[in-house]
């Protein structure tokens, strides 16, 4: 049976690439993607080159000339092109309408990685367009979701992304009128993922590593978002009022959340030996803190804690808005803390705690209908 390698278009880091899926390990593979120009691997898009005329018939070519023996039997690789778009780059109209979205999107200060998600979606759109943009209306809109729903299954969250692209270009830079509640998925009412208060124990004492600890706890203490964290300053810590001050959150909006006086111990036993010089939170290099190092950090605390498996960064968010409304905190607080602009989005919390939970009875613990009695014997059968 002959191998099979995957090429399927991606986007990844703001730029487009081929990534090449073998169905398993093929001898010699990694040397001809080393011959193409720009090749890259990461751990989350494996092999990948870039997405180019040039890249795409090279390692076409490359693939259909290459033998491999398996078993001293000789197998030919099969490659299979899978969602790869109708052109190859974008046109000088498409290109122009981009740079003119990231200069919008700069002006009325959007963050930069909604410039960056809106750019990345909006390219995407256009490698699937082969009309001039004069000619977009609605059924042309309606017809690519449809497609990505049905071949990509994209999810409700990717949907809203790419409409969130779709709809700033054509509010900007067209005459379209859309009703995009017509484009709009509902919203799934999923409750968060929350650790117990004994998870959370765990978690921290499998930090062997002060300033892991350190960042796994400042993020439970005072319910910080993951991109808050890595934007805390040394300044911004308050001992003498209990407070850390929370510049630019999400919304760009200042707030005050707690400091915990067991959260001060142990940063004090953090400062004193790793002297970070500005950022309270510093990388190798002095810069600001890298997410993907926190979720490592994460990943390994949760492995080695042996705590629930699907755990996340947010998930100690979650957890320190719920512990709180189970001790009795008033939610309009928990609100001001989380920085949530409404409090619809904070009564979610109110779903999951355990609050009175405890002491509510199933009705049928009040009828009179014994079960049968199991000894221990039955039981481990």
């Amino acid at each position: 049976m002959a191998q099979r390698i995957t090429l399927t278009h991606i986007q990844w880091r703001n730029a487009s690439w081929i990534q090449i899926k073998p169905e398993g390990y093929i001898e010699g593979l990694s040397s001809l993607i080393k011959n193409i120009k720009g090749w890259a691997y990461h751990s989350e898009t494996g092999w990948r080159v870039p997405y180019s005329v040039e890249s795409y018939q090279h390692l076409r070519n490359q693939l259909r000339n290459l033998e491999i023996w398996i078993d001293k039997e000789k197998k030919t690789i099969q490659t299979q092109v899978e969602n790869l778009p109708t052109k190859l780059e974008l046109t000088e109209e498409e290109k122009l309408a981009i740079l003119k979205l990231i200069e919008k999107t700069t002006i009325k200060r959007y963050s930069q990685n909604t410039t960056r998600t809106y750019r990345t979606c909006l390219e995407f759109f256009f490698m699937q367009r082969t009309r001039p943009l004069c000619l977009l209306d609605t059924e042309e809109i309606r017809l690519f979701l449809l497609k990505q729903i049905k071949e990509k299954k994209w999810s409700e969250a990717t949907q809203n992304s790419y409409l969130n692209a779709i709809k700033f270009y054509v509010e900007h830079f067209t005459k379209l009128d859309i009703n995009w509640k017509d484009f709009r998925p509902k919203e799934p009412k999923q409750l968060p993922g929350v650790l117990s208060e004994e998870e959370v124990v765990k978690l921290f004492n499998a930090c062997t590593n002060e300033k892991h600890k350190t960042i796994l706890m400042l993020i439970y203490s005072a319910g910080l978002r993951l991109n808050e964290l890595l934007q805390l300053r040394k300044d911004d810590i308050h001992t003498g009022r209990k407070e850390i001050f929370i510049k630019s959150g999400k919304g760009k909006k200042d707030r005050i959340s707690i400091l915990a006086d067991k959260m001060t111990t142990q940063l004090k036993l953090y400062l004193k030996e790793y002297k970070p010089r500005y950022w309270l939170i510093e990388g190798a290099e002095g810069g600001p803190y890298s997410a993907r190092s926190v979720q490592q950090i994460l990943r390994k605390a949760v492995a080695d804690s042996g705590i629930n498996p699907l755990a996340t960064v947010h998930t100690l968010r979650h957890s320190f808005a719920t512990h709180l409304l189970e001790r009795g905190t008033d939610i309009r607080y928990i609100q001001d803390l989380l920085g949530h602009s409404s409090i619809k989005t904070t009564e979610i919390y109110t779903h999951i705690t355990q609050k009175g939970g405890k002491t509510i009875q199933s009705p049928l613990d009040q009828l009179d209908c014994a079960s049968r009695q199991i000894d221990a014997t039955e039981l481990r059968k």
